[in-house]
């Protein structure tokens, strides 16, 4: 009897020996990573202690907050899956993002981050007499960045107010070039301001057109002294008529110098009547329109923009009528292949896909450039020029207070595996044309809606990496790489163009490629401006161009679904510019 026990341990042990040795040659179960981690340095790459952290999700209410540890290191948990944007703050700290947008991040991902030193702008303000101005506005504008590009955007700036001195500090500035001024109305709320109705004086003893322009270097002070000149500014008055913001909000009215893009003033349009007066203009070219919006929803109704001069005397009579904006609404749908089975991220994929809508600017025309100073289109300045946001659980985009344009989607893809299928508009029964959505773009009036539009992610997206190579002894130039349709019937067809940029030593990668035949071209971009490159994405006339110029070279690849092509070698040839 003993020995049959001992038989039954030895069975046991062994069933439990094999059991453990099966389970421990099984591949464990993935735990997703629910993290977004990552680093803060200063500019010399030193850890930054103590910044606070802030990770908002796209299409979520509030944030997550953290501060970095000794390291410069942070960590966020419980993220749910979705696209993320990391927001940093330090006093006396700016952060350093690439120029075309904020980085967004996922779940899993780590994120290496650089904050630099301020600048600072300070000086004191007197008037004719050496006397210090006490209790006036000191605003610090930023025209150009630190290589020289115009701003874009209008530029505010948050008022210091100069002590019994007349002295003042403006702090934690990003650098680049610069123009101060002292005095005039303004954004000056709540109390009276005794300065409101005189023109700003700009730095040294300035008006507009003459002003200093100030360079400011991270970490490094500059002295901006004014002599206050106390000229009275004129006023540029009239009404906002048309829609109404819902209430208890009111209209605002702003006014933008159009040379430098510096929001002179705004004045809210209170009251039935919606009556308002902007004063202490100097003379000076502008761009003025009115806004309002708010309530649950954030609806917002604007005028178009205006351009007016104020030349030696006020303006008066203007009508700023407000309209409802323009809506788009989308639908994303992610076309999975059991066959395929090679986009990651499938279980998160419609969450981490990023859908921008951006608004086209028009294609370069032959001939001199010609300086554009306003719109002609009537869109203000100050209107964005992307929209971005994350599908919700049904797979829907929507779009709110869209400025009179035309607009094109921009999909960022969630991961490898995947590709942009279409963009199309749904076509009514028995319609003939077909959709150019892709193509085109979708131009939107005002206070128009539109709907109907389907996002088709596929999956087998190919990559290829590889290499440009030169002959011995040569310098490869800044290049990007292209890859055009081979197959007629995609030649016009922008979601089958695809590029990227060819790094200093050569090497580039291209990801979520549709499936297909493919022409090669190496050549170094070409220019819109200062700070934006050509894409054959938007622009129809450069992707003829780099199609014929690929065609001539006659560098083919075939790439099939789910391909991964690396080492791919790529001769250069300086062929004429596409």
């Amino acid at each position: 009897m003993r020995l049959k026990n001992i038989q039954a341990i030895s069975v046991l042990a062994l069933t439990l020996l094999v059991s453990l040795a099966t389970l421990a040659q099984e591949p464990a179960a993935q735990t997703k990573d629910n993290a977004i981690s990552g680093r803060v340095v200063s500019e010399s790459g030193q850890p930054l202690p103590g910044v606070n952290v802030s990770v908002s999700g796209f299409g979520s209410s509030g944030g997550h907050r953290t501060t970095t540890d000794n390291e410069g290191l942070f960590k966020v948990q419980g993220l749910d899956a979705g696209m993320y944007r990391v927001f940093l703050s330090a006093p006396g700290y700016v952060a350093q993002f690439p120029s075309e947008s904020t980085p967004t991040y996922r779940p899993g991902d780590r994120a290496e981050l650089t904050l630099i030193k301020g600048a600072v702008i300070a000086g004191t303000i007197t008037n004719i007499t050496g006397e210090p101005v006490v209790n006036i506005s000191v605003r610090a504008y930023q025209i150009r960045d630190t290589e020289g590009n115009k701003i874009a955007t209008p530029a505010f700036s948050q008022p210091k107010i100069t002590d019994d001195r007349g002295y003042y500090r403006i702090y934690g500035l990003q650098p680049g070039t610069y123009i101060v001024a002292a005095g005039g109305q303004g954004q000056y709320f709540g109390s009276v301001n005794p300065f409101g109705n005189d023109a700003m004086t700009f730095a040294p003893a300035s008006t507009r057109d003459t002003a200093a322009e100030i360079v400011v270097r991270s970490d490094q002070e500059a002295t901006a002294d004014i002599r206050y000149r106390a000229e009275p500014g004129h006023a540029v008055s009239g009404k906002v008529s048309g829609a109404q913001p819902p209430l208890p909000y009111s209209p605002s009215v702003r006014l933008i110098d159009l040379e430098s893009h510096v929001v002179i003033t705004s004045v809210q349009a209170p009251g039935p009547d919606r009556t308002f007066q902007l004063n202490g203009v100097s003379d000076g070219e502008y761009e003025i329109s009115a806004i309002g919006g708010g309530g649950p929803n954030n609806e917002v109704v604007a005028s178009s923009a205006r351009k007016i001069a104020v030349r030696g005397a006020d303006v008066t009579g203007l009508d700023l009528a407000l309209a409802v904006m323009g809506s788009v609404d989308a639908q994303v749908n992610v076309e999975t292949d059991a066959k395929l089975n090679c986009g990651r991220r499938r279980d998160t994929a419609m969450k981490e896909t990023m859908v921008v809508l951006r608004r086209a600017r028009p294609e370069e025309k032959s001939g001199p450039a010609k300086d554009k100073t306003a719109d002609p289109s009537g869109v203000s300045l100050f209107a964005s020029s992307s929209f971005e946001t994350v599908p919700n659980e049904k797979g829907e985009v929507h779009y709110r207070n869209l400025s009179p344009a035309t607009y094109r989607f921009d999909v960022r893809l969630p991961a490898a595996g995947w590709y942009l299928r279409d963009v199309a508009l749904d076509q009514k029964p028995g319609a003939k044309t077909e959709s150019t959505i892709s193509r085109n773009g979708i131009s939107i009036k005002l206070g128009e809606r539109i709907s109907g539009i389907t996002i088709a992610i596929a999956e087998g997206g190919a990559s290829l990496r590889g290499r440009v190579t030169i002959p011995e002894g040569q310098s490869l130039p800044p290049l990007r790489i292209y890859l055009a349709p081979a197959e007629r019937e995609n030649s016009d067809n922008p979601l089958r163009f695809f590029e990227g940029v060819v790094a200093a030593d050569g090497t580039f990668a291209i990801a979520n490629v549709a499936p297909g035949r493919f022409w090669l071209l190496a050549q170094p971009a070409e220019q819109i401006d200062a700070t934006t490159i050509k894409s054959t994405r938007s622009d129809s006339s450069f992707r003829a161009k780099v199609l014929r110029t690929a065609e001539a070279l006659k560098k083919e690849i075939a790439l099939k679904p789910c391909d991964r092509t690396t080492d791919y070698e790529f001769p250069y040839s300086s062929s004429p510019k596409p």
